[in-house]
């Protein structure tokens, strides 16, 4: 059946077929003949017609239908363009007309359609689509592709496929009829099988063979029908010399292939990776010939298998044992890594908190700094003696904030957006009644918003004596008094500077007041502690 450049068909000797009774099958016995044709030269438009009174255009509609029937999930169009496919080769197994309608007219039915034949249960899947009434019995199908290089002859497809399934309405209508004579048996009822391959080459330059479609009208299931069609395949007289035959079987035909020495091995199969896989959810099996080229073997064929079994298996497990171990180094490195980068972010973070303390130091050292820009220190800002009522009292302990860098950044955000952002002045808090301590170690906040004759602000004096609490402590604070209004007018409910300012200064006989309005412009530095001079007190002492 090897077909040269300028065959378009050729045809093998009968082969007789044979059904024993099996289950509710009947047993059946027929005999059919082998075509080979190439669909993609057949069909250009000065190809003659190789089978008599069938119409090239109808012979590759019954493939198609046979194909679509019994594997409906391809399609109608990837299955034609499969079949006629450059390249591509269909291998059919016919019966003959005369005896195709001598069995026809031994089973005709007088009072009605025929009975259904026992080979064709109706609890198996019915399928309804395009070819649903080609067959009287339910067949297999197989997936189309629109891969056809101009769109004619998909137009033509599809214009045939009116007129036949026109004409097989009008066939089926007249074998219904008594004494229907042999114009009734259309093509449709004289395929068997249908076998569709092309040849193609690995990228290890290995010559393969690719089976594409196979599918048998499930009334000749259980003959030996698509076997025959795979040995056919396999005869290298036939198809030429080729090193491996693949498929990519549905889980339906898997155990078909199987009998007929194809292998589904994986590590055997990974070198078809390159082939292209035309549909999904398959599984991809090979068949590779006998070095005698069909010659009988001296070798006990069962230990042999039994021999590859065994090896095989151990192949798998030696595989299986490498892939576990690799899969746990992965795992391993991944782990590695992970704790390296850890580790690593841990450093950096570690890295920059030392630097937001350098920084932290480098800031309070610049806030300490009097208006003429020379540093100065708590001990500087610090008055060791003030007077109050008449009372002296002299500085018994100085205790330094405890806030950090991070605390500031809400601070220098807000100074940043004043008027005057480099205004700022070593002022004591005015306020007897606060908590000292609490704003010394969380910073200012709305709470020690105060309502006086200014309106609603936090208030300092430039003396510590007008500022001292009713526990003789002064909280000192770097203020952040900006562009200052002076000698504002009094307004209890005022709530922000006056427009254009960022604060207010009023001079009293005494001593000099501010206002601010935001609890951002003020960042406490230390608390004085006083006692009264009269007490015994120590060298002054400095906490943090």
């Amino acid at each position: 059946m090897m077909m040269s450049s300028e065959q378009l068909f050729c045809t093998l000797p009968v082969q007789t077929f044979t059904r024993k009774k099996h289950g509710v099958a009947r047993k059946l016995t027929f005999s059919a003949f082998s075509v080979g044709v190439e669909f993609y030269r057949l069909l250009k438009p000065d190809s003659t017609t190789i089978i008599p009174h069938v119409s090239n255009w109808d012979l590759l509609n019954t493939v198609i239908a046979l194909y679509d029937v019994g594997l409906p999930d391809i399609g109608v169009e990837n299955l034609r363009s499969t079949v006629c496919a450059q390249g591509a080769k269909t291998i059919l197994l016919l019966r003959d007309h005369q005896d195709v309608l001598k069995e026809y007219q031994d089973n005709f039915w007088p009072k009605g359609p025929p009975k259904p034949s026992p080979t064709e249960p109706k609890n198996e899947e019915e399928y309804e689509g395009t070819f649903s009434a080609v067959f009287s019995d339910p067949e297999s199908s197989e997936e189309e592709d629109d891969s056809d290089s101009d769109q004619q002859e998909s137009k033509r497809f599809h214009s045939s496929l009116e007129e036949f399934l026109s004409s097989l309405t009008e066939r089926r209508h007249q074998r219904r009829q008594p004494n229907f004579t042999i114009e009734a048996i259309g093509f449709e009822c004289c395929i068997v099988a249908a076998l569709t391959y092309k040849k193609s080459a690995s990228k290890s330059k290995e010559k393969i063979i690719e089976v594409s479609l196979l599918s048998t009208r499930r009334r000749y299931r259980g003959c030996g029908a698509a076997r025959y069609m795979l040995q056919l395949l396999k005869d290298v007289s036939l198809v030429g010399f080729y090193d491996a035959i693949v498929t990519h079987a549905d889980s339906r035909a898997i155990e078909l292939f199987a009998s007929c020495d194809f292998s589904d091995d994986i590590i055997l199969n990974s070198r078809f990776r390159d082939l292209a896989q035309d549909w999904t959810n398959t599984t991809t099996m090979s068949y590779f010939p006998p070095f005698s080229l069909g010659q009988a073997s001296q070798l006990d064929t069962e230990d042999l298998e039994a021999e590859m079994t065994q090896w095989r298996e151990k192949s798998m497990a030696a595989h299986e044992a490498q892939a576990i171990f690799m899969r746990r180094i992965l795992q391993e490195i991944k782990a590695l890594k992970k704790q390296v980068k850890s580790q690593k972010y841990e450093i950096l973070k570690l890295t920059a908190d030392l630097e937001n303390e350098r920084k932290e130091k480098k800031l309070l050292r610049e806030q300490k700094e009097n208006k003429n820009g020379m540093p100065v220190t708590v001990q500087d800002i610090a008055v060791k003696e003030i007077e109050v009522e008449g009372q002296k009292l002299v500085l018994e302990e100085i205790v330094e904030t405890a806030l950090l860098w991070k605390d500031l950044e809400e601070v220098k955000t807000y100074v940043s957006k004043l008027h005057d952002t480099g205004v700022h002045q070593i002022l004591y808090y005015c306020d007897r009644r606060s908590q000292l301590v609490e704003i010394l170690n969380r910073g200012f906040s709305p709470e020690d918003v105060q309502q006086r004759e200014y309106g609603n602000g936090i208030y300092f004096s430039a003396s510590p004596a007008e500022a001292i609490s009713m526990a003789h402590h002064v909280l000192v604070a770097d203020v952040y008094i900006g562009k200052i209004q002076t000698n504002g007018e009094k307004s209890v409910s005022r709530r922000s500077p006056p427009s254009g300012f960022d604060s207010i200064q009023i001079r009293g006989r005494w001593s000099t007041e501010f206002v601010i309005f935001s609890h951002l412009q003020a960042i406490p530095i230390c608390l004085l502690k006083y006692t009264k001079s009269d007490s015994p007190t120590a060298n002054t002492a400095v906490s943090k």
